[in-house]
């Protein structure tokens, strides 16, 4: 858990956004068989978007 935790801390925003985006487009690829699991992604998606955006500004003003 120590490693996951640290990878989000120490990543670039691009590479943040870039697995937001595949793992929302894995969501939208399992929205019809499985649709508790594809909102559970699009959640998850929703939460490294926005701290990506946070990171990225943070990183911008500092």
């Amino acid at each position: 858990m120590n490693k996951f935790l640290s990878f989000f801390k120490t990543a670039s925003p691009l590479l943040l956004l870039s697995i937001s985006a595949g793992v929302e487009i894995l969501a939208k690829v399992i929205e019809s068989k499985f649709p508790t699991i594809a909102m559970g992604l699009q959640l998850v998606t929703f939460m490294v978007f926005i701290y990506t955006l946070i990171k990225f500004f943070n990183s911008k003003f500092n």
